[in-house]
């Protein structure tokens, strides 16, 4: 007679699988391959945020750019493209969001140009603009049973 193994499967072994089984140690316990494009796009990002809002704030001759917040910075679908999020600190601005847009677009090569000489890299990521109008949220209706007369 043949010895022959029993295939057992992983439960068998264990109360619960856990997100790290059956993952290959070498890989699993890597530090280079363990989130550093993440990290790097990251900070990117922030450094961007942090440049721009900046910029904006300060170095525009435009009121409607200078309203302007800068509210994230994400990669778009990598660090070569970032989708810049801005919205406007006055809630009342009632600019159509295509002439903030359109004024965004005029002064691009300038923003672009500032994240250039703020960030070490060899390209400069294109900057693609997102307008964000936020809505004002009801406030809720007082109880008048409270009232003392």
């Amino acid at each position: 007679m043949s010895k022959r193994r029993r295939h057992s499967k992983p439960q068998d072994f264990c109360g619960q699988l856990g997100p790290d089984d059956a993952v290959d140690p070498r890989t699993f316990f890597d530090r280079r391959s363990r989130g550093r494009g993440d990290r790097k796009a990251r900070q990117l990002c922030r450094q961007v945020s942090q440049t721009l809002s900046y910029v904006l704030s300060g170095e525009c001759d435009d009121d409607t750019l200078r309203s302007l917040y800068v509210e994230s910075v994400d990669p778009a679908p990598d660090a070569s493209r970032l989708l810049v999020t801005v919205s406007s600190l006055d809630k009342d601005d009632d600019t159509p969001t295509v002439d903030i847009l359109t004024k965004l677009a005029a002064v691009s090569g300038k923003l672009r140009s500032e994240v250039a000489a703020s960030i070490s890299r060899r390209k400069t990521p294109e900057l693609v603009f997102n307008v964000v109008r936020h809505e004002d949220i009801p406030m809720p209706e007082s109880d008048s049973s409270h009232d003392v007369d």
